[in-house]
């Protein structure tokens, strides 16, 4: 081999490795997107602590209320600053505002404070993420969409991987266990020196060309279909995020395990999400638009089926299908979105994260309402309630199916 050829091997080693830094860096922030729920097996700890405070407010601790305006506020911010900056300084939040209750955890106030700017943090990135994957890899759709897949995988792998330690570290006590939000330093210095600076010019060129087309009248459909999947979604993610909150005392009202139980369920709904992810772009080409009201279809069952179960293991199965179901939804919604114009793909990929983080910050009074409307006074039958509703949803999203696809076969 002479000189010029292994220069250009080693060359071609570099930019590949240059290559999988940048893909993987980005992709490690995803750990932390679905990382608010993971402590939701403090809850009875926390209730115990602070008495006075009632179970509904003690359960917004892990919906992390303000999610939502990180990201309207994020996509201010990243005009002026622009996509990975704002990525940076979501992550910043995360990691101070994430382990602050680990330090001073006696006060209630500051614990929900530090929540709220915890979840500002996560709202700051959340969206970003697939905006900044959609920009990388804008000429390879087929990357794309299996990238999206990916970050979904890693959202659930790092529900998997936080939620282990979080059941290790309340061995100790419940606010030792906010010290694993320390992972997003690692992840900060691997985004800032590993993955190059976004172009804002392409941001400026994108928000002027939602104001000049907006009103176009081939966007009036698929904003009504961008429109009736977020309310959708709102709808499911308050049902799954409800679960997350209360299998820990589904299972200790069922006398069948204890909190680190509880965190392990959750643990395995992370191991569910991760396997979605990897399997979301065979299942889509299987499935195609009925993946999302099978998904709903096994997300109750599933629901159900914890509800009767008086096994451990027959309830980690569940779990684990709920998180597999679930996270066949959000990639669906996503990669349909970013096959949209440009202004299009950045408002529905907008309306899908705002309906999400809505549907989880009103997740603890979603069982309130159930409460109060169907009598359910308790967890076992208000979880019963909510798999009923997701059956029903189900059932709906079949015949919504059927009746587009043979509208489409009339039309052509």
């Amino acid at each position: 081999m002479t000189i010029s050829e292994t220069r250009r091997l080693r060359s071609g080693i570099n930019i590949k490795s240059k290559e999988k830094l940048k893909t993987y860096s980005l992709l490690s922030v995803a750990l932390l997107i679905s990382s608010g729920p993971i402590i939701a097996a403090n809850i009875p700890a926390i209730a115990k602590d602070f008495p006075a405070i009632s179970l509904t407010q003690v359960g917004l601790l892990t919906t992390i209320p303000s999610v939502i305006f990180g990201v309207l506020i994020g996509n201010r911010l990243e005009l002026r600053i622009g996509k990975k900056r704002t990525i940076l300084t979501g992550l910043g939040f995360v990691f101070i505002a994430g382990t602050f209750p680990a330090m001073k955890h006696d006060v209630f106030s500051s614990l929900f404070v530090s929540r709220c700017l915890f979840g500002l943090g996560i709202g700051l990135f959340n969206r970003l993420i697939i905006q900044m994957i959609n920009d990388i890899y804008q000429n390879n759709p087929g990357k794309q969409a299996s990238l999206i897949g990916i970050e979904s995988a890693f959202e659930g792998l790092g529900g998997i991987s936080l939620t282990l330690i979080v059941g290790q570290l309340l061995k100790i006590n419940w606010y030792t266990s906010f010290y694993v939000y320390a992972l997003a330093l690692p992840v900060f210095v691997a985004l800032l020196f590993f993955v190059p600076e976004d172009k804002r010019e392409i941001d400026k060129g994108g928000a002027e060309q939602l104001t000049v087309t907006s009103d176009h009248p081939s966007n009036k459909r698929p904003l009504r279909v961008i429109i009736g999947f977020g309310i959708l979604l709102f709808v499911i993610v308050t049902l799954f995020i409800n679960y997350n909150i209360q299998i820990t005392p589904l299972i200790m009202e069922k006398n069948i395990g204890n909190a680190t139980n509880g965190s392990n369920m959750i643990a395995f709904i992370g191991l569910g999400a991760f396997i979605a992810g990897f399997s979301f772009g065979k299942l889509y080409k299987l499935l195609r638009h009925y993946i999302v009201p099978l998904a709903i279809l096994f997300l109750g069952v599933s629901m159900f089926v914890t509800t009767i179960s008086q096994s451990i293991v027959l309830t980690t199965f569940c779990s684990i299908v709920i998180g597999f179901s679930f996270r066949c939804i959000m990639p669906y919604l996503l990669h349909t979105f970013t096959q949209q114009i440009a202004n299009m793909a950045k408002l529905g990929t907008t309306i899908v994260l705002v309906a999400y983080n809505l549907g989880a910050t009103l997740s603890p009074y979603e069982g309130t309402l159930v409460r109060q409307l169907f009598h359910a006074p308790s967890i076992q039958s208000l979880v019963f309630t909510n798999a009923m509703i997701l059956l029903l949803i189900a059932i709906t999203g079949f015949g919504v199916v059927y009746v587009n696809q043979k509208r489409s076969l009339t039309s052509s």
